[in-house]
């Protein structure tokens, strides 16, 4: 059955459901207004109407529900369809979100171990500006001995 037949019979049931549940509250003033009326025909036929209204509600209900089965079952072809179509470029996306991701990871790494590099570069020079100032420091506190030549009178 097509999907526009069942929408169609959803509906005439969906209606026939509601006047059904009309029909059901209506009945405590009708079978009231035949009591008063002393309409024992009327009477008899509301009490059997009130007793055979909550079986066609519930076939109607059922009948509803099948409808919608029915009509969800034709649309499930279709929606899986649609979920394979749509996940077909995610598939693609999400190769280049891991490449991407790799690449992040590597670029990341490089600049943290360029870091690394310039810290360990900038200690590398203060340890040997300090090693030159206290070669520095030593070189002042020298004695230098003179040399053979001065102290024989050469200049």
């Amino acid at each position: 059955m097509k999907e526009k037949t069942l929408n169609e019979q959803i509906q005439i049931t969906t209606d026939n459901l509601t006047e059904l549940e009309k029909e059901q509250a209506d009945l405590p003033k009708r079978m009231s207004d035949a009591a008063n009326d002393a309409d024992s025909a009327s009477l008899i036929s509301l009490k059997h109407r009130a007793n055979d209204i909550p079986v066609e509600l519930l076939a109607t209900q059922i009948r509803l529900e099948r409808l919608y089965v029915q009509r969800d079952e034709l649309r499930l072809p279709q929606l899986q369809a649609e979920v394979a179509k749509l996940a077909e470029p995610i598939e693609g996306m999400q190769k280049q979100i891991n490449d991407l991701q790799r690449e992040f990871n590597l670029a990341s790494g490089a600049v943290a171990s360029a870091g690394d590099d310039v810290r360990e570069t900038k200690m590398a020079i203060a340890e040997r500006k300090r090693t030159i100032e206290a070669l520095l420091r030593d070189a002042r506190n020298v004695k230098i001995a003179p040399t053979s030549l001065q102290m024989h009178g050469g200049r």
